[in-house]
């Protein structure tokens, strides 16, 4: 920010401010313009980066010469008149038509600013800077899309990132700059009004503070000010209502009382918060300036947790990594894996490049496994949960080891010493981090340049710079980088001790598990099927990777095909793993961890009814329970859910039991047991059911990869392996038909297919189920076989059900079959065999073509893949899993994938090498918002979609492509004309539920009831059941039904936005519910995905309304990914009118 002509004008640092810090952005401002008492910030400046940045600008430079004529803009004096100048020297040389302009000069509208080079296009001129950074950041962005926005229609469509890497990120600049002129409006209404300091200097902390120049500043505010933020562990909720309650410092709480406790906090909460203040408080008067730590104490208060710690072997182990998520283009590199034994004997795994890493981890997990053989009673210690989640990714990406992982974690080998600090002691540190803890047992303060994980990251950084241009100095920063790491493996093992010597110290004894001889047996038998199924996926994994390039950017399409074939082929263990974890660890949980953990439920109160003994072929007793939650924890299941009560016991048990009906309050679930088993106690918890086994998935997968191994180098023509190649469908004739009629187009394009793979996207109301209607009906005519597949049950009798008109409606008759999915329904429309023997029969009974239809586990069967379909639909591609199409692929002679991936995601709960966790349709399309013409059809017309709610839903997901039948335009509501429209509602510190918006939703209602909606030649008056409100939350929802419900709306439906995909109304009310993204629970990308606002806008027919808090789209943005997510809703809401009611 700077003066000129006696003006403020801003530049792209000062949008950054304001993106990251609304509260630096002020005091920016105020030292811009002298204020008294502005705050001094700190001097960041790091003269080496700089030094090195400026060297790689040059580099970049002299390739432009060396292939360009370059114009240079010589640097101007921050004046108006040099500004001016330089602006127009700028502006000449684009009016001539200079290739490449260096340091181009921007000055107008308040803003000035210099872009690094301006490079002409046959599209306009587009921005390069040159950044040493090896990853694309907000700020990077932000400052290029300010250049973009200065050049207005000499722009291209296009920015570019150039990376200290060598590697170049390019972005388009409409995906941002509805934010970044949303930042310079606010910008510029700032410096228009009178400059001013905040009434408090400092602020909050968020994640901005790392980096920025006033950081110091603020928590130096924080804590002469002894702000709650001060007590270790507090949420900003909880912070919050302590502060409604009057206990606005850590003083405050330490001397609060019970009759203090704010209404809304529980008991529990209120005592161990008010505990770790006080506590604290006795150590922060312990403190002098000789002595700026003062006397660390401790409490032990959970005795149950030192119980358990397992005693000392000599083969324990304490591990710690060091990770960098900036390295290799972003994409994170875990470049250290350090671990020290028992005597203190530390042993590094360094790793530099992808291949290192995959080499360092598997020699570290070698070598981990080694020890716990040689001694079975040893344990693997570390701190906090990265560890474990590394090595569950890094076994994932790199698929090797998954084996050797999955038994480190369900052996509770490996053991987490924050969750025993947590669960067992109380100290007096304002943190839980481990170096706060180290003052008990490692006197001496930590010392180098390296002290902790943000340091360790910039230091990695500096040798990733370094090691090219300064080789001793590079080794130097990574010799302090393996201290700090030997320091936290010590201070790990020395942490351990020191619990050990409190256990011994409050006479608690340690529980000992007795050795069985079968469990050893059962342990030896295990660990043999381990190495066969390794051994057996190995078979066919290995030829796939080998001789493939170690950087994967280097790789042919072919052999990016070959390693995500192999990657599929571990995918469905892959997946499940998640769900096994999280079943043992829940069974083992605390009732405290369960009551935070969302896909549990822990009840406020239960009643159950007697058992009812077993008769005739049922044979489990039955009975059924009420169980009453917390409302304010709204539980996560729904009518149909199976699920798991869980008993207390040594250890603890569960028991199956299905939900019969449900409400935000309270569930009766249906709880099955063994005659024997039956007793008279109630449950503590409801858990998920029991994971979902994969086969024969996984089986149809490695059958796939057998295949293909079998005709290396070659990849064979088939219809799974075209899909995992991305190439065009291979047709009997030239190329895929283009006509007037799309229909028409899609079914000649699946005759001439050659055993291959036809795609079809289809966006909301583009009659996507029609035509696979119309599809069936013409290739059973041809007497051929069709499958059709998809996620759900459901899904699939959709389309057997559009087929079954379609035939009816053309005089086809269509034989058809689908397995039930449990009791057989009475009047079933198609035939119902009882199992695939069964529905392999049925099949060989028909004559000629027929339709079958099921989900995946149905087309993966091994009967059924002995006669493949002649087409096999997979419905609903967008969410079908990559690996699932490769796996019902193997039952296809030719595939045809429908469907959207714009709408909601595929979900995936494992980690997966890059490109394995996409779905079907979403592999195929990529980065695209719509389908390459050269692999299928766009279906780009929607008959739902009033034109002026289609074009905001095509600019937000189908790059502007998708239009609206002229019929569509026809739909209305009286006295509100048809469109997107935002209605913007006041509200704080709302998270999962906003009275006010549910307020405002039945608001809504009421002024659009008896109103005539009108539908082409049908008009009748609106009633309730011709609106649909959607939620991000269970909570809103819940809320904004009982809302409706008292207000006499009970026909509205209400849901989230996985309820009502498919479905459409008259009116879509959309409550964003979080008052900020900032405060959001479940993070910015749920919230603010474009999958699911297209979902839930793209149900209305004439009228979407989308109820905010004006304040939103303020949020902590950490990634380009996020920015963009911010900037698409800033874009939506910009072309949205003002609801008015």
């Amino acid at each position: 920010m700077l003066t000129a002509d006696g003006h403020l004008v801003h530049s792209p640092a000062d949008l950054v401010d304001l993106l990251e810090c609304e509260h630096r952005s002020r005091l920016a401002l105020a030292l811009a313009v002298g204020l008294p008492g502005a705050p001094v910030p700190d001097d960041r400046t790091n003269h080496m980066a700089t030094r090195h940045g400026m060297a790689h600008e040059q580099a970049v430079l002299a390739k432009f010469r060396a292939e360009h004529d370059v114009v240079e803009i010589p640097q101007p004096a921050p004046t108006h008149e040099a500004l001016t100048a330089a602006a127009q020297q700028t502006a000449d040389a684009i009016e001539a038509g200079a290739p490449v302009i260096y340091q181009a000069v921007f000055y107008a509208d308040g803003f000035q600013g210099r872009a690094d080079f301006l490079v002409a296009t046959d599209r306009g001129y587009e921005p390069h800077d040159a950044k040493l950074a090896r990853h694309a950041t907000p700020a990077a962005v932000v400052q290029l899309t300010a250049y973009a926005n200065a050049l207005k229609h000499l722009a291209g469509p296009a920015m570019h990132l150039l990376l200290g890497d060598g590697t170049t990120k390019t972005f388009q600049v409409a995906d941002f700059l509805p934010l970044v002129r949303d930042l310079q409006t606010r910008v510029k209404a700032r410096l228009a009004a009178p400059a001013s300091l905040p009434e408090r200097l400092w602020d909050d902390e968020r994640p901005a503070c790392a980096t920025c120049r006033f950081g110091r500043h603020c928590a130096t505010g924080r804590e002469q000010d002894r702000d709650l933020s001060l007590v270790a562990g507090i949420r900003t909720d909880q912070r919050r209502k302590l502060v409604s309650a009057g206990l606005g410092t850590i003083d405050a709480l330490a001397n609060a009382t019970r009759a203090d406790r704010p209404a809304t906090m529980s008991a529990t909460t209120f005592t161990g918060l008010r505990a770790q203040a006080a506590l604290q408080v006795i150590q922060d008067d312990s403190r002098t300036e000789d002595d700026p730590i003062g006397k660390v104490a401790y409490e032990v208060v959970g005795p149950e947790a030192l119980a358990t710690l397992p005693v000392p072997s000599p083969g324990d182990l304490f591990f710690d990594m060091e990770g960098d998520p900036f390295a290799l283009n972003g994409e994170g590199l875990e470049y250290l894996f350090g671990v020290v034994d028992a005597d203190e004997r530390f042993t590094p795994f360094w790793a530099h490049t992808r291949p290192q890493e995959k080499a360092a981890f598997e020699r570290f997990v070698d070598f981990a496994t080694q020890t716990l053989d040689t001694h079975p009673e040893a344990h693997i210690y570390h701190y906090a949960p990265y560890e474990v989640n590394a090595l569950k990714r890094l076994a994932a990406l790199h698929g090797t080891r998954e084996d050797a992982v999955d038994h480190l974690l369900r052996s509770n080998a490996l053991v987490d010493l924050y969750a025993v600090v947590r669960k067992a002691l109380r100290v007096s540190q304002r943190s839980y981090s481990i170096k706060y803890l180290e003052p008990l047992y490692m006197p001496d303060a930590r010392a180098g340049e390296v002290t902790n994980a943000v340091s360790s990251i910039e230091a990695y950084e500096e040798f990733l710079a370094l090691r090219t241009v300064d080789p001793a100095r590079a080794e130097d920063v990574l010799t302090g980088i393996a201290d700090y790491n030997t320091y936290d493996c010590v201070s790990t093992l020395r942490l351990y001790r020191f619990l050990l010597e409190v256990r011994e110290e409050a006479g608690i004894e340690p529980h000992v598990a007795e050795p069985s001889f079968s469990e050893e047996i059962e342990d030896e038998i295990a660990a043999q099927r381990r190495a066969e199924r390794a051994e057996r996926l190995a078979a066919v994994v290995d030829p796939l990777l080998e001789g493939l390039p170690d950087n994967p950017a280097d790789a042919t399409d072919d052999e990016r095909a070959r390693a995500l074939l192999a990657a599929a082929v571990g995918y469905h263990r892959r997946e499940t793993n998640p769900a096994w974890w999280d079943f043992f660890r829940q069974m083992a949980a605390p009732l405290s961890e369960l009551e935070s953990d969302s896909a549990c439920a822990v009840p406020v109160s239960v009643r159950a009814e007697d058992w009812v003994s077993p008769s005739g072929r049922v044979r489990k007793a039955k009975r059924e329970l009420r169980v009453w939650c917390d409302p304010d924890r709204p539980h996560p299941f729904a009518t149909g859910d199976q699920v798991r009560l869980l008993y207390p016991g040594t250890p603890n048990v569960t028991r199956d039991a299905v939900v019969l009906a449900e409400s935000a309050e309270d569930m009766v679930v249906l709880e099955s047991a063994a005659p024997d088993d039956v007793h008279g106690e109630q449950p503590i918890a409801v858990l998920p059911g029991s994971p979902v086994q994969p086969k024969p998935k996984d089986e149809a997968v490695y059958e796939l990869a057998r295949s293909v191994v079998d005709e290396l180098p070659t990849l064979p023509p088939h219809p799974g392996i075209d899909l995992i190649r991305r190439t065009p469908p291979r047709l009997k004739v030239a190329e895929l038909p283009r006509g007037e009629d799309l229909i028409a187009d899609v079914i000649a394009a699946v005759d001439a297919l050659d055993g291959s793979t036809l795609a079809v996207q289809g966006p909301p109301g583009a009659g996507k189920t029609y035509l696979a209607g119309r599809l069936i009906a013409h290739l059973i005519r041809g007497g051929r076989s069709v499958g059709v597949t998809s996620n759900s049950h459901k899904a699939v009798e959709n389309v057997l059900s559009a087929a079954l008109a379609a035939g009816r409606e053309l005089g086809v008759p269509i034989p058809t079959a689908k397995r039930a999915k449990g009791t057989p329904a009475k009047d079933c429309k198609w035939e119902q065999p009882r199992d695939n023997p069964a529905l392999v029969r049925w099949r060989d009974d028909q004559g000629g073509g027929h339709l079958v239809g099921g989900t995946a586990w149905t087309f993966s069967n091994t009967a059924l893949r002995e006669q493949p379909f002649d087409v096999l639909i997979v419905d609903e591609a967008g969410q079908f899993a990559l690996a699932d199409a490769l796996a019902v692929s193997t039952c296809a002679r030719n595939l045809v994938l429908l469907g959207d991936p714009q709408q909601l995601p595929q979900v995936v709960q494992g980690t997966h090498p890059a490109g394995a966790e996409a779905s079907a349709l979403g592999h195929l399309i990529g980065d695209a918002d719509v389908i390459p013409p050269s692999l299928g059809y766009f279906l780009d017309q929607t008959r739902r979609l009033h034109p002026a709610v289609c074009t905001p839903v095509s600019n937000l997901s189908y790059a502007g492509l998708l239009h609206a039948h002229p019929s569509a335009a026809a739909r209305g509501i009286d006295g509100v004309p048809s469109g997107l429209y935002v209605h913007s509602v006041s509200h704080s510190h709302n998270t999962t539920s906003s009275v006010e918006e549910a307020e405002a939703v039945v608001e809504v209602v009421r002024s659009l009831m008896g109103r005539m909606w009108t539908d082409g030649p049908d008009a009748r008056a609106l009633d309730d059941s011709d609106i649909l409100v959607v939620a991000p939350y269970n909570l809103q929802v819940r809320l904004v039904r009982r809302e409706l419900e008292k207000h006499g709306y009970s026909e509205v439906r209400v849901g989230t936005v996985d309820r009502f995909q498919g479905q459409e109304a008259p009116v879509v009310i959309t409550t964003m519910t979080s008052s900020a993204a900032v405060d959001l629970p479940r993070g910015l990308d749920f919230l603010l995905s474009r999958n699911r606002l297209n979902v839930a806008l793209s149900r209305a027919q004439a009228v979407a309304v989308v109820v905010c808090s004006p304040r939103l789209v303020e949020a902590d943005i950490r990634d380009v990914d996020q920015l963009r997510l911010v900037s698409g809703m800033i874009g939506l809401m910009a072309e949205a009118g003002r609801w008015d009611g």
